[in-house]
C-alpha cells in the first residue's frame, strides 16, 4: 500500500502523510481535513516516520474508554524524524512531480480590490490668517 505526502496547492503548506490503496481512496482519507481538490499529492518511496531515540512503549496510554474526561496520553511528535528520501522530499533536495486532485481546481475565493486613490496625493499645508488667531 503506497504512502503519499500531501500539501495544499496554492500555499504548499504540508496537509499530511496519507497511506491509500489509491488515488480515491487517498482523496477520501485527506478530505477528513481538508479540502481535497486544492490539494496535490506525490507517491512517496520506501521509508517511513521513526523515532532516533528513545520514545514512549506502544501501545499508548488511551486513557478510560468509559470516562471521556480521562486524560488520554500526548503521541510523541517531537522526536519523530522521517527516513532519508521521504527527508530529501519533504524538503525539496530531491526533484518530485506533485499530482493535483482534480487538473481544473476550484479558484480562491476573491477578495474585494481595495479602492484605489482618484489621482496622486498631494499635501497641502494649511496656514493660520491672521486675525484667525
Amino acid at each position: 500500500m503506497p504512502a503519499y505526502l500531501v500539501r495544499i496547492t496554492e500555499t504548499r503548506d504540508l496537509v499530511g502523510i496519507f497511506v491509500a490503496d489509491d488515488e480515491d481512496d487517498l482523496e477520501f482519507v485527506v478530505d477528513e481535513c481538508t479540502d481535497a481538490p486544492g490539494c496535490e499529492y506525490v507517491e512517496l518511496p520506501n521509508g517511513g516516520v521513526m523515532w532516533e531515540s528513545p520514545s514512549k512503549p506502544v501501545p499508548l496510554d488511551a486513557g478510560d474508554p468509559e470516562d471521556d474526561a480521562s486524560p488520554v496520553e500526548e503521541f510523541p511528535w517531537n522526536g519523530a524524524s522521517l527516513s532519508e528520501r521521504w527527508w530529501y522530499i519533504t524538503y525539496g533536495l530531491e526533484k518530485v512531480e506533485w499530482t493535483p486532485f482534480d487538473e481544473d481546481p476550484p479558484s480562491p475565493p476573491r477578495t474585494e480590490p481595495r479602492p484605489r486613490p482618484l489621482g496622486s496625493a498631494r499635501v497641502i499645508q494649511f496656514r493660520k490668517r491672521r486675525g484667525d488667531e
